[in-house]
């Protein structure tokens, strides 16, 4: 099983006027085992940041939108206990088996969103806040989890039952999540 996706730490650091959106996918398909599939998409502006450095972008799949905008997909696979136990799977995730072999998943928000933004302390911190909030509108970081089915949440479960999603307006992570719960959460019964 491969660590955590190797570009977790770019969406905690992100700077000005680089956009991007996220979609993470945890997919229970049976009662033994998880994908955890994440796959950002990252304007040119962030790529160029992000490739600006030693590290690449992407150790996934990289491949190019119909935008221009990069998309690097990264897939994670292993048991149930094997997601449960890395501590660098997930950092703000909890995966608890439950009675009935139901598996409960919990995203803490604060954690996966609190370093997006200026420092409230800096020197033009409210004008840096404003061109964020402008860069930012129409991105988003959106989480999934699956299995056979959705029995609770607190995100939108699809139609078919079998997802319960959750989306985070990158815009509003600029003041502090106000109207967001603590954790997104859902009850799964593994299985496809």
């Amino acid at each position: 099983m491969r660590r955590a996706f190797s570009f977790l730490p770019l969406i905690l650091a992100v700077p000005l006027a680089a956009c991007f959106d996220a979609d993470l996918t945890v997919d229970f398909p049976d009662q033994n085992n998880a994908v955890a599939t994440m796959a950002m998409t990252a304007t040119p502006e962030f790529y160029a940041m992000a490739t600006s450095g030693d590290e690449p972008f992407c150790k996934g799949e990289e491949s190019l939108d119909e935008d221009g905008n990069h998309v690097c997909t990264e897939i994670v696979t292993g048991t149930i206990d094997e997601v449960i136990n890395d501590p660098d799977i997930g950092e703000g995730m909890t995966i608890e088996r439950r009675d009935g072999g139901l598996i409960y998943v919990a995203f803490d928000l604060g954690a996966l969103t609190d370093d997006i933004g200026p420092p409230a302390d800096e020197e033009g911190a409210e004008e840096m806040a404003d061109m964020m909030r402008a860069a930012f509108e129409g991105h988003a970081i959106t989480l999934n989890v699956s299995g056979a089915e959705v029995l609770e949440t607190n995100g939108t479960v699809s139609e078919d039952g079998t997802m319960a999603t959750f989306v985070i307006p990158l815009a509003i992570t600029i003041d502090g999540m106000a109207d967001m719960p603590d954790t997104f959460n859902a009850l799964i019964q593994p299985g496809g």
